[in-house]
């Protein structure tokens, strides 16, 4: 046999042997179970956020889009001590922490204050926030949470969370596009990018899938580093403020146009409160109750258009007003928190509060949130 007949018989091999390896992937999709294990919690410490980074050699953590390996590198996947009161956080960055410290979140504050009901159980939060601004993201994560037996759900929300033209639009979200079409089937949510491209064969491949399964690993390659050091964020030297000289018109900042059954006022059917509905009801059969929080923005007095760069007056006001309309309708618990931070403590943005602006906020939160289970 000659060396090119030799070589072109182990280059069908081969092509074959791939074939049929991605036929198989295809077939079983063994990410799906993969992304159910973790080192986290077994060989070395949880995480204390869910893994989201802009710098992951830095910050020894990477971005990782399948919620069930956030679930399973989280210290939530813990086992519930019997003593415990479980509360978890849902939310956008603000809730997970942009540019703080891992115990400088809402919840590592409110765990550090060491707090006890009056039946004796001990207060413990749980970080359940992710970084993009979206009720469905939230109701994703909330549907796995129970999963880990919470006592309590506070979901913090803000005006741009419910833009049904800004909701789906997210890596995380895109990555479980197949539960987002589901759900839509069953609530019929008002999301104006629905509905989302169906997944490609291609993409059901191990060439498709290759950046998951190269995520998965350096996920739990930088396991060490988070044990030795704790660092899963990197912290810049110098943090760029938030905008104070805002533009001077009064237009809603939002990626997509948002549509207003009303022009210069916002209704209870303009937003996704039909996805704040959904994760409420979906708690309640589940026997945990809600609590839902309009978080903290900053706001500048002195400009009579705008309160930020985010919202202008006209739509915030008439927002705060539809919430309240909703929640009274819906008996829903809603603290209305929005200018419970002082002005001067938000840091890049209209929603990040500084380490010690942002544990005096927790512990006003998980206190009212408890007022009549703590001594």
């Amino acid at each position: 046999m000659s060396d090119s007949l030799r070589l072109w018989r182990v280059l069908i091999k081969a092509a074959a042997l791939f074939v049929m390896f991605n036929v198989a992937w295809y077939m079983a999709q063994p990410l799906s179970w993969l992304n159910r294990l973790s080192v986290y919690g077994a060989l070395f410490p949880p995480r204390e956020r869910f893994p989201f980074a802009e710098f992951p050699e830095a910050s020894y953590a990477v971005t990782v889009n399948n919620i069930d390996q956030l679930f399973a590198s989280h210290r939530i996947a813990r086992p519930k001590a019997a003593d415990e009161f479980r509360v978890a956080m849902l939310g956008d960055s603000a809730i997970w922490g942009y540019l703080l410290r891992a115990d400088q979140t809402q919840a590592a504050c409110i765990n550090a204050l060491d707090l006890r009901l009056k039946d004796g159980r001990r207060v413990r939060a749980y970080n359940l926030g992710y970084p993009t601004l979206t009720v469905v993201k939230d109701f994703l994560i909330l549907r796995r949470a129970f999963a880990h037996a919470p006592d309590l759900i506070i979901w913090s929300t803000s005006l741009a969370s419910l833009y049904p033209s800004d909701q789906l639009d997210f890596p995380l979200i895109l990555a479980h596009r197949e539960e987002v079409s589901e759900l839509q089937g069953q609530y019929a949510f008002k999301l104006d990018q629905y509905p989302l491209p169906p997944r490609s064969w291609q993409e059901r491949t191990f060439f498709g899938q290759r950046r998951d399964l190269a995520d998965w690993l350096r996920h739990q390659l930088y396991a060490p580093a988070w044990a030795s050091t704790r660092l899963d964020h990197v912290l810049p030297r110098f943090i760029a403020p938030h905008p104070v000289n805002l533009i001077p018109d009064d237009n809603v900042l939002s990626v997509n146009v948002l549509r207003l059954r009303e022009a210069g006022k916002i209704a209870p059917e303009d937003l996704n409160f039909d996805v704040l509905k959904a994760g409420v009801d979906l708690a309640a059969a589940q026997g945990v109750p809600t609590i839902l929080v309009n978080e903290p923005i900053y706001r500048n007095e002195a400009n009579p258009l705008r309160y930020n760069t985010y919202y202008p007056r006209w739509a915030y006001d008439s927002y705060r007003v539809a919430f309240q309309q909703v929640a009274q309708r819906e008996d829903w618990r809603y603290l209305d928190l929005w200018d419970a931070a002082p002005a001067d403590q938000f840091t890049d943005t209209d929603f990040h509060l500084t380490a010690a602006a942002n544990c005096a906020y927790a512990e006003r939160l998980i206190r009212l949130a408890l007022e009549d289970q703590l001594p």
